[in-house]
């Protein structure tokens, strides 16, 4: 059922503008969302589905900006150092909070750089194999454990996530993987459809687009639950595996100090344009979790759970940072 205007606000705690009462003056200008991953993919066309709703809601244009590179560093870095007025925000995942934990030369605080305006939606990591792979994970763990070599597993990138992941899962099963680091997911599915994988961390969309006609098949999502759009896939968490709940989500973040009445006006605006039914209908096209409205301090303590979740997965790992 629809979530109404009303209800949206009243779940944030953001009080509707009185009528009669004078307009804030923000925003009265074009305002820049940059996006730190490459055109033509799932967070792009996310966030410039957000973009789209948000500037006939704000009366302004929002303009994607893609600044790909460095595990989303490049665009995250160019936006703490922005103004804080609400004209520049950025548009990113995880990784935001992650990558000063698990990557090196990280010039950004995730904590006093920025703050969170709204959270957009929630991500899994899909343990996938070729088509005529493995069926099951216990499968593919007793295959891995027979193996007279470690099977392979394809990343997007060395000390990533879902690089974790890996380790995670070889770590509860008592064997090793020779991990295959790739700039992005895109390279990964031909090498998985070929076999040229024995495994991969791909996204809900890849799973869903390539799952289907049998070119890979998915055994496992990290998280709490279930992915609507592939009910019928398990977590990690229901074959036994722990360790791979960890916090996970996407959202928009402005540089720290933007003024509250900016930052309140922006989280309106992105909470309006998450509950509209289209948008939630395809976030879950794209095998995400629509969000749940929650307000940006809210917004910060999942920063903050995550941030510690990954801390203590970090502390376990053998993984050494290049």
């Amino acid at each position: 059922m629809p979530i109404s205007r009303r209800q949206t606000l009243a779940l944030l705690g953001i009080a509707p503008f009185a009528a009669g009462a004078q307009a804030p003056a923000f925003p009265d200008r074009p305002i820049k969302l940059i996006v730190p991953y490459p055109p033509g993919g799932q967070t792009d066309a996310v966030a410039r589905m957000f973009a789209q709703k948000v500037e006939g809601l704000l009366g302004q244009p929002v303009v994607v900006d893609n600044r790909p590179g460095a595990n989303s560093m490049i665009g995250s870095e160019a936006v703490a150092r922005a103004p804080a007025d609400g004209y520049t925000l950025l548009f990113n995942m995880t990784a935001l909070v992650t990558n000063p934990l698990l990557l090196p030369q990280v010039n950004y605080d995730p904590f006093r750089d920025f703050v969170p305006v709204a959270r957009c939606y929630e991500i899994t990591g899909i343990w996938a194999v070729p088509g005529q792979g493995p069926r099951t994970l216990a499968e593919f763990m007793q295959r891995a454990r027979e193996a007279p070599k470690p099977l392979s597993f394809g990343t997007t990138g060395h000390a990533s996530t879902s690089h974790y992941f890996g380790e995670i899962i070889s770590r509860a099963g008592g064997f090793s993987l020779n991990h295959v680091p790739y700039k992005g997911e895109a390279p990964i599915i031909p090498d998985l459809i070929a076999g040229r994988l024995d495994a991969g961390v791909v996204s809900g969309y890849s799973a869903m687009q390539f799952a289907a006609d049998g070119r890979i098949r998915v055994l496992a999502t990290t998280g709490a639950r279930r992915i609507p759009s592939l009910p019928d896939l398990p977590t990690f968490q229901e074959l036994g595996i722990g360790g791979l709940t960890a916090e996970s989500f996407a959202g928009v973040f402005a540089p720290a100090k933007t003024p509250q009445p900016v930052v309140d006006r922006l989280a309106d605006a992105f909470s309006r344009a998450g509950a509209m039914p289209d948008v939630r209908e395809r976030i879950a096209g794209f095998g995400l979790q629509p969000p749940t409205p929650i307000t940006p301090t809210q917004f910060a303590a999942v920063m903050r759970k995550a941030y510690d979740e990954w801390a203590g997965i970090k502390g376990k790992s053998a993984i050494q940072l290049q």
